[in-house]
């Protein structure tokens, strides 16, 4: 997270369907770098989450830095950050305060735009100045998907086999962390669970039960504040997420009379639909 202190603001988001939504032009207090934009979830002030598309071509010729740490996924295209060539699955994490000064895209783009603090660019001096951000790569298809470690109430070996985790990253100070998960086809919770920390989802792939929402498939989006009971929870096809939150996740697990019979109403549901995965950027699943 940024150094700067922040205090998150964001309401409760359950769920925004990425298929549904119109991008419009998006500006940075000032400067309106030619980018199309949905703004998931955000304040001015504090954190936000925006989906982008960059059209062929798009290249930004300033210098620029960003006021908060930025993280990025790439979903399509391919995006040059200085001189660093990005392709769908990249990850990057870029610090406030360092410089970007080649900014392009041949193919075009889009993409997750996580900003950890207020959403500004900086130009001009302040910018030439600033030191080059290095810029490091992770692509999370090419991860191999591992075993959920332990976490304050599902230790290691508690948590289903079914679900594989790769971790993109974690804060070492705060714990903060980006990650991804993947649910084998038939995968069930029957539980409701809460978290002390936010918790920010973006299925990137699959269907999926969430609780009295219902179902809902690949390209939703969901924020949740802290301490939000949510569940029961199950996948037909299967699922991978992309999850974010403002430090190491826990779980508070709790029971409900009705959970069981939707899981089961669910799964029946998807089989008479012979419904098949949906992957509105491609294929996240991995070996």
């Amino acid at each position: 997270m940024s150094s700067t202190a922040n205090i998150d603001l964001r309401d409760h988001v359950e769920f925004l369907q990425a298929s549904e939504l119109n991008t419009e032009s998006y500006s940075f207090g000032d400067l309106s770098p030619g980018l199309r934009a949905f703004e998931l979830t955000g304040t001015p002030c504090s954190d936000s989450t925006l989906l982008f598309k960059g059209s062929p071509i798009w290249r930004f010729q300033e210098d620029v830095i960003f006021r908060s740490d930025v993280e990025i996924l790439i979903l399509t295209g391919d995006l040059f950050i200085n001189k660093t060539a990005l392709s769908r699955g990249d990850y990057i994490f870029i610090k406030a305060g360092q410089k970007v000064s080649d900014f392009r895209t041949h193919l075009g783009f889009e993409l997750l735009w996580m900003s950890n603090g207020p959403n500004d660019w900086i130009i001009g001096e302040t910018a030439v100045a600033s030191n080059i951000a290095f810029i490091n790569p992770t692509n999370a298809i090419e991860m191999p998907w591992m075993p959920s470690p332990s976490y304050e109430g599902r230790p290691a070996e508690e948590a289903d086999p079914a679900l594989g985790v790769k971790i993109l990253r974690q804060d070492p100070e705060t714990t903060a962390y980006t990650l991804m998960t993947r649910h084998q086809p038939g995968w069930v919770d029957r539980r409701l669970e809460a978290h002390d920390t936010w918790e920010e989802l973006f299925l990137l792939q699959g269907d999926y039960l969430m609780g009295t929402t219902g179902m809902i498939n690949g390209g939703a989006y969901i924020f949740r504040p802290p301490t939000r009971p949510h569940g029961p929870q199950a996948t037909h096809t299967g699922a991978v997420w992309f999850c974010r939150g403002e430090k190491e996740i826990d779980f508070q697990y709790s029971y409900i009379d009705w959970a069981e019979g939707q899981v089961e109403e669910y799964l029946t549901y998807m089989s008479d639909q012979n419904s098949e995965m949906v992957s509105p950027w491609g294929n996240w699943w991995g070996d």
